[in-house]
């Protein structure tokens, strides 16, 4: 008998870190012993499928109003309930709806719930109508000051028939939320999981340095950063890049998410001009894959999206995490790496120097203490989603 998976996540979103999280749960579902049937739920079905290769329905309904109250909230509302009808529509067509590992509980600091959030929401209601097993797999989020964000997360909550989380501060926010957690599963990120890791070379000495810039969000958790944020993190990383080109540094950018190729093109830009000195390269990775090929041979990795830094780890590359959201801070401290950070909207580019002038004298020592983190937190994610294949085979679905 085949089971029928749904994914449900922002996929087909040019967002790396999501495909790949997809991906792997992809592979860990079919090379189980069961038949399994993935599709997946994504607002951008086309993309999703074409980068995935498995078929994708749209996770929300068909909106086409363009009229003069289309951002209203009366307009929000209304499309929200459209939604809803919808989901209850196609969830009854799946054994089991699952979030397959990415960021999916975040909200920016202090902010409001929004888009994803709201859709794990209306999924989870309509998967609750229609009795189909609802699961929330190595899913990550952040801590919530608002009253509104932690009653949508409890509700949300409420849905999930089994919960796991990535990393203790994504368990211990939903619990602040009001949510026993007593019984959900903690694990690692799901890409960690991955069986094909890269060939690891902690002796590199001589490599390029490796900056991955991001479109910087706001501090304040507002939908967008300000035009003053903006400013000031490019400028600095700027000033970072051509202090390394001054010194005759290879510097490689690398853009792991569509939302920061202009970032990437305004840092090579102005890095470069006036400069004969050192060597500059960007390279716009398609997959997971071509960033661990991108990132292997690298010295230090600087940069802030999460699954850079993870693929850094997976090559054994110690990093520089410019700090934008708790997953990055946590992630460096658990790979002994916090020491380094910088704040995304605090940082000069004379301390990022420094720290990768510090993380550059230690690195042997950091990159085995790194690929001996690889290797337990590997086991912790395969004991981990195990642990969640057992609890819904208790609920009478076999993947």
């Amino acid at each position: 008998m085949t089971t029928r998976v749904a994914l449900l996540a922002e996929l087909g979103v040019s967002s790396i870190g999501n495909d790949a999280s997809a991906a792997q749960v992809i592979a860990m579902l079919e090379a189980g012993p069961g038949d399994v049937d993935v599709t997946i739920l994504s607002r951008e079905p086309a993309a999703a499928q074409e980068e995935l290769g498995r078929p994708a329905w749209d996770a929300r309904a068909r909106w086409a109003y363009r009229g003069p109250m289309h951002a209203s909230g009366a307009a929000k509302v209304v499309r929200l309930v459209l939604d809803l009808i919808h989901l209850l529509r196609i969830a009854g067509r799946f054994d089991v709806i699952v979030v397959p590992g990415t960021g999916a509980l975040e909200v920016g600091q202090g902010g409001l719930p929004r888009g994803t959030l709201l859709s794990l929401l209306l999924a989870g209601v309509a998967a609750r109508c229609r009795r189909t097993p609802y699961l929330w797999l190595a899913v990550g989020g952040s801590r919530y000051s608002r009253r509104l964000t932690r009653w949508t997360v409890r509700a949300a909550a409420a849905t999930a028939c089994i919960r796991s989380y990535r990393d203790v501060v994504t368990l211990e926010a939903v619990r602040s939320a009001g949510v026993d957690t007593s019984r959900d599963v903690l694990m690692d990120d799901v890409v960690i999981g991955r069986t094909a890791l890269p060939p690891r070379r902690p002796e590199v000495q001589d490599g390029p340095v490796v900056v991955s810039v991001i479109d910087v969000p706001s501090a304040a958790g507002a939908p967008e950063a300000t035009d003053e944020e903006r400013r000031r993190y490019s400028g600095e990383i700027c000033r970072f890049v051509a202090a390394l080109l001054d010194r005759g540094e290879r510097v490689r950018v690398v853009v792991s998410d569509a939302a920061d190729v202009a970032v990437a093109r305004q840092v090579v830009e102005e890095a470069t001009r006036d400069r004969t000195s050192g060597t500059l390269t960007l390279r716009v990775p398609r997959n997971f894959d071509e960033v661990l090929r991108e990132l292997a041979g690298a010295r230090v990795v600087i940069g802030s999206r999460f699954h850079i830094l993870i693929a850094a780890a997976l090559d054994a590359v110690p990093f520089v995490a410019v700090e934008h959201a708790d997953k990055v801070g946590i992630l460096s401290e658990d790979l002994g790496l916090g020491a380094y950070r910088v704040g995304a909207h605090t940082f000069r580019s004379e301390e990022l120097v420094g720290s990768l002038d510090a993380v550059t004298d230690k690195r042997d020592a950091l990159s085995r203490d790194i690929s001996a983190w690889v290797d337990v937190a590997r086991e912790r994610t395969l004991h981990g989603y195990d642990e969640v294949l057992a609890r819904l085979e208790r609920r009478g679905v076999t993947t």
